[in-house]
C-alpha cells in the first residue's frame, strides 16, 4: 500500500523546451522522507515541451500528473485547475524556466510547517539567473534580505509587493476547505501570485528561511506568454490590467485587505503618464480609473496630485 501524498508540486509550462529538463530533474533530486507528487500543465506550447514532458511521464508514472491542455487556458487557469486537483497536505510551486537548486528544499521546508503551526507558509531566498544560467546581481532578489529569519505578513506584503519568487513557495494546502477560490483565474489570466499571497496572507504570516534554495531565471523571450513578457509588451495594459487586478481583490475580500496605497499608486502612475503623453496612455482611461476607486484611493490620488503640483510652482 503506498503511503499518502503529503506534498503536491504545481507547475505551469509554456514554450520551456530549453529549460524544462533542468527544472525537473531538479524535483526530481529532492530527497524527502515522504511522498510527492508533481502536477504539471501543459498549456499548448508550440515548441517541443510537450514532447518532453511526455518522457518524464514515461519514465516517473508514480511522480508525475500531466494535464495536456487542448486550449491555451492563460496560467492562472492552468494552475487554478492543478492546485483544486492537488492531493498533498502542502503545496510547493515552481515555473518550469526555473530550478531548485537544493535537493533538501522540500523536506526543509515540510519540516518547518511540520513543527510551526501558525504559519500558512514558508519560503526562503533565492538567486537570479540569466538564460544561460549564470547568477546575476539585480534589486529584485535585495528586498528579501531584510526578511529573512523573520516572519512575513500581509501588511509587509502590502507595503513592499513580493520578496519572494514563486519557486520559494511552499504552504498549507488550503484549497480542500470547499470554499471559492475562483477568483485566482478571474482577477488575471496571467498574474496569479498577488491573488494566491493575498488569499494565503489573509489566513496567515509566512516565515522566510536564509537558506539559498532556487534560481528564478530573469530573461525576455518574445515567444512565451509569461506575465514578464506581457508586462514589456504592452505597458499601458499592464499598469490598467494591475489596477484591474486589485479591484477584483478588494471586491473579493470585501474590505477585508487595505488595497488603497496600491489602487492608488497605480491609478496615478497610469496619471503622470497620461498627462505627459507618454504613447498608448490616455486621460479618458485615467479618469474611469479614477471614477473607479473607492473613497480612500481617491483621497491619496488628491493629495499626489497636490504635491506634485507644489514640486513644479516651488522649484
Amino acid at each position: 500500500m503506498k503511503e499518502d501524498i503529503k506534498v503536491s508540486v504545481i507547475c505551469v509550462t509554456y514554450n520551456h523546451e530549453l529549460y524544462i529538463r533542468q527544472a525537473l530533474d531538479s524535483i526530481l533530486k529532492q530527497k524527502t522522507d515522504f511522498r510527492f507528487e508533481v502536477l504539471i500543465g501543459e498549456d499548448c506550447s508550440k515548441d517541443k515541451t510537450r514532447d518532453i514532458l511526455k518522457e518524464y511521464e514515461q519514465k516517473y508514472p508514480d511522480i508525475f500528473r500531466m494535464y495536456y491542455r487542448e486550449n491555451n487556458l492563460g496560467a492562472t487557469l492552468n494552475e487554478y485547475e492543478l492546485m483544486m486537483d492537488a492531493k498533498g497536505e502542502y503545496i510547493a510551486a515552481l515555473e518550469l524556466d526555473d530550478i531548485w537548486t537544493d535537493e533538501n528544499k522540500l523536506q526543509k521546508q515540510y519540516d518547518f510547517l511540520e513543527t510551526h503551526s501558525e504559519y500558512i507558509g514558508v519560503a526562503h531566498d533565492f538567486d537570479i539567473i540569466d538564460k544561460d544560467g549564470n547568477v546575476i546581481e539585480n534589486e529584485d532578489n535585495k528586498a528579501i534580505k531584510e526578511f529573512l529569519n523573520k516572519p512575513f505578513t500581509l501588511q509587509d506584503f502590502l507595503d513592499n509587493g513580493f520578496v519572494f519568487q514563486t519557486g520559494t513557495h511552499f504552504y498549507r494546502n488550503i484549497y480542500k476547505d470547499g470554499n471559492d477560490y475562483s477568483i485566482i483565474y478571474k482577477a488575471d489570466r496571467l498574474i496569479r501570485d498577488k491573488t494566491i499571497l493575498s488569499l494565503l496572507l489573509y489566513r496567515g504570516d509566512f516565515y522566510i528561511l536564509p537558506d539559498t534554495m532556487s534560481a528564478y531565471r530573469r530573461f525576455f523571450d518574445e515567444n512565451a506568454t509569461n506575465g514578464r513578457n506581457a508586462t514589456n509588451a504592452n505597458m499601458e495594459q499592464d499598469l490598467f490590467d494591475k489596477a484591474h487586478h486589485v479591484w477584483m481583490l478588494n471586491e473579493y475580500f470585501k474590505g477585508g485587505i487595505d488595497y488603497s496605497r496600491q489602487w492608488s499608486d497605480m491609478i496615478w502612475d497610469y496619471g503622470k503618464r497620461a498627462m505627459t503623453h507618454v504613447d498608448g496612455f490616455t486621460l479618458k482611461r485615467f479618469l474611469y480609473m479614477y471614477d473607479h476607486a473607492d473613497a480612500k484611493s481617491k483621497k491619496l490620488i488628491r493629495k499626489e496630485f497636490t504635491s506634485s503640483v507644489k514640486r513644479r510652482f516651488t522649484k
